[in-house]
């Protein structure tokens, strides 16, 4: 199977999770996404959080997830990605390359990905960047501190709960008042995109054997 990577800007650190702390920055009412910020300590920029609900099955949304060479049509500021390795259908290491507005130089990473289910039927997709593998490209950025997770919540009636919490840093010099005003515009976008893929009829009622329905 291929596996999960995530956009430059989509970044977590698995320990923010205090949703007091929280403020909604943007929100979508026709497609039930919402977006919200918090600030991260020893840091500038910001950590996002943002989240939608979709009635669609698991396995319909890890095969989207899953879908590498799909990436750069929904993930928000990617322009290529590739597989790079993976451990049967549970963990991949990828490249991902991202564009950003000019100034800025394109950035890129090798992302780790592992998927778990609990008993409880919920998934998640932990991502975070590794070193080596890829030779450092002399015109990007390469990021070494990034961070994210998907949650994927079965909820009554066939609907999904989706989930993405980010952080990370995103290399070179980006004034965190530019990154921290723009970041929730990329899971907005992301999850935005996320939906209209989840309508592909190479999606819709996808069973995978490595994934349990409620």
């Amino acid at each position: 199977m291929r596996w999960l990577v995530v956009s430059l800007w989509l970044l977590l650190s698995p320990g923010v999770s205090g949703a007091e702390e929280w403020q909604l920055v943007r929100r979508d009412e026709a497609r039930d996404i919402r977006a919200y910020l918090r600030d991260v300590p020893g840091t500038a920029y910001k950590g996002f959080y943002a989240t939608t609900r979709v009635k669609v099955s698991l396995s319909s949304i890890v095969a989207v997830l899953s879908d590498v060479p799909a990436m750069p049509e929904w993930v928000a500021r990617m322009r290529a990605a590739r597989m790079l390795r993976r451990d049967a259908n549970r963990e991949v290491w990828v490249h991902g390359v991202y564009q950003l507005p000019y100034p800025f130089v394109e950035r890129e990473a090798v992302l780790h990905a592992t998927l778990s289910q609990k008993k409880s039927g919920v998934v998640e997709v932990v991502t975070h960047a590794v070193g080596g593998m890829v030779g450092r490209h002399p015109k990007r950025v390469r990021l070494t501190n990034m961070h994210s997770i998907w949650r994927l919540t079965p909820e009554k009636g066939g609907v999904v709960k989706i989930e993405l919490w980010g952080h990370g840093d995103p290399g070179g010099y980006v004034p965190p008042l530019i990154f921290n005003y723009n970041l929730p515009d990329e899971p907005m976008q992301t999850l935005r995109n996320l939906r209209q893929m989840l309508t592909r009829e190479k999606y819709l009622g996808k069973k995978l054997p490595y994934i349990r329905e409620p």
